[in-house]
């Protein structure tokens, strides 16, 4: 079994001919447990033989990914989605009121108990957070100008219903930490609902700069790749990249108040979580308006990592 740092490099780069003799000779440089980022610059369909499937150790295989890439070339290669340059995270606070806050906490304990992962339980929180006009106003008022900022670059046959997950992160969980990703829908609504102890790793929310802000379809895909396999990486290395990042200023904590309501396009934002070592941090995403960029790979993984109602 080659070591991770070369499967790093065969999933983040394919080239042809020289090239992949060239890639080959610096992984057998790296040293074993290292991680390795590249960039990835082309794509070869006869490369496909280059990257090695393991979906039995590694759910994220190479093999199904490239073939999702190569229908991708030959349908949708052309078509890329271009995000407002106005894009940045809007918070605005003191939106839900306390007993509503209070309620949906209850439903969770009775569901759930002391262990709850991610589930679709999210329409619950929503319709009991829809309760209240301040919540409706506001989630009308972003949507509409998320729908307008999407208009201006052609993204008008948007699905309109909303995706809804309740992250329940604790220190159970480390397998939803640290990784970094993009959505697949063009606005992301987070809405705290209780907050982990303060320390290094209290859940915080962390955002990375520089948002993507025109992404073909293939790209979004080889990005989804990338990610899947820094997922696949133990919470002790993520949790260093992710540490790294944030000392070298590549990305910033953001803090959250429960009750608050925080708005930003997580399809050009890279984003993730910290663990949780102490405590529970809930919170409710309502994502909306997938513009359908992943050729089928997110509801895919979202089958993977939410379970199924009862």
């Amino acid at each position: 079994m080659k070591n991770r740092a070369h499967y790093a490099i065969q999933l983040a780069f394919t080239a042809s001919g020289r090239q992949k003799d060239h890639y080959s000779r610096i992984a057998r440089r790296v040293p074993t447990g290292a991680c390795v980022c590249v960039r990835w610059r082309t794509l070869h369909t006869s490369d496909k033989a280059y990257f090695e499937s393991d979906s039995r150790s590694n759910p994220f295989s190479a093999t199904t990914y490239m073939h999702s890439l190569s229908d991708a070339r030959g349908q949708t290669v052309a078509k890329r989605i271009r995000i407002d340059k106005g894009v940045a995270l809007q918070s605005f606070h003191s939106v839900i009121p306390a007993e509503i806050i209070a309620e949906i906490n209850e439903v969770i304990d009775r569901s759930f108990g002391n262990t709850p992962l991610r589930a679709q339980s999210g329409e619950i929180a929503a319709e009991l957070i829809r309760r209240g006009d301040a919540f409706r106003q506001l989630e009308e008022a972003i949507c509409s100008d998320a729908r307008a900022k999407a208009a201006k670059f052609g993204q008008i046959d948007l699905p309109l219903k909303p995706f809804h997950v309740l992250r329940c992160a604790s220190k159970a969980t480390g397998a939803e930490s640290n990784n970094r990703h993009y959505d697949s829908h063009l606005l992301t609504l987070l809405i705290p609902l209780q907050l982990a102890p303060d320390g290094v790793s209290n859940g915080d929310l962390v955002m990375y700069r520089r948002p993507r802000l025109s992404v073909s379809t293939p790209g979004n895909v080889v990005c989804k790749m990338r990610h899947g396999f820094l997922r696949s990486l133990p919470l002790t290395w993520r949790r260093w990249l992710t540490l790294h990042d944030l000392r070298r200023g590549n990305c910033a904590r953001i803090p959250v108040q429960v009750g608050s309501v925080y708005a930003f396009n997580g399809f050009a934002i890279q984003h993730g979580n910290l663990d949780v070592e102490v405590g529970q941090r809930r919170t409710l995403l309502i994502h909306y308006y997938d513009p359908g960029h992943s050729l089928g790979l997110s509801e895919m993984l979202r089958r993977g990592r939410i379970p199924a109602k009862r």
